[in-house]
C-alpha cells in the first residue's frame, strides 16, 4: 500500500519513469480490498487523462502500480493506452516502455515460465511502440525477446490457434 504519494511538483514523464516494478514478494495475490482500490485508482486516472489532467491521472495510475506490484506491467500498458488514445504520444511511449520494463521484470524472477499471454503483451507494446515511432527496448527475458522476433500473427497461432480451434 502507497506510503508516499508521487509529487505532483514532477513532470509525467519523470512520474511514470521513477513508478514502481514487480520485485520480491511481488507473487502476493491482491487482497479484495487491494483489487478494488487497484480497480478504482486505474479508472480515476482514465477519467483524469480524458478530462485533460495528465498528472493527476498518471499519479492514480502510480498509486494503483504501488498497490499491485504483481500487476504493474498490465497497469502501465492501460496507462499507456489511455495517454496514447488522448494524443499524448511521447508520454504514450514512455508508459509503453515502462509496461516492458515491468513485464520483463516480472519474466526475470527465478521460477517464471514464459506463457502466451506475457508475449502478446509484449508483442503489442512492441506495434504500439513502432507505430509512434519509437525505438524498441532491448529484451532481458524469453518472452522479450520470443516478442521482437516474431510476428504478432504467427505469435498468436504459436499461443492461442490449436488445431481444435481452426
Amino acid at each position: 500500500v502507497r506510503r508516499d504519494q508521487p509529487d505532483q511538483s514532477k513532470s509525467p514523464f519523470l512520474l511514470i519513469d521513477e513508478g514502481p516494478l514487480p520485485g520480491a514478494g511481488s507473487d502476493r495475490p491482491l487482497t479484495p480490498a487491494e483489487a478494488k482500490c487497484t480497480e478504482n485508482l486505474r479508472a480515476a486516472g482514465k477519467k483524469a487523462i480524458e478530462g485533460g489532467d495528465i498528472a493527476q491521472g498518471v499519479t492514480h495510475y502510480l498509486s494503483a502500480a504501488d498497490t499491485a506490484h504483481a500487476i504493474a506491467g498490465e497497469i502501465y500498458l492501460d496507462l499507456a493506452g489511455a495517454l496514447d488514445k488522448a494524443v499524448y504520444g511521447q508520454l504514450a511511449i514512455t508508459a509503453y516502455r515502462k509496461a516492458w520494463t515491468a513485464i520483463e521484470a516480472g519474466y526475470n524472477r527465478p521460477g517464471m515460465k514464459v506463457d502466451g499471454s506475457g508475449v502478446l503483451a509484449l508483442a503489442d507494446i512492441r506495434d504500439s511502440l513502432t507505430r509512434l515511432g519509437a525505438a524498441l527496448p532491448q529484451p532481458t527475458s524469453e518472452p522479450g525477446r520470443i516478442a521482437l522476433t516474431n510476428s504478432t500473427r504467427k505469435l498468436k497461432e504459436r499461443y492461442f490457434d490449436s488445431p481444435l480451434t481452426r
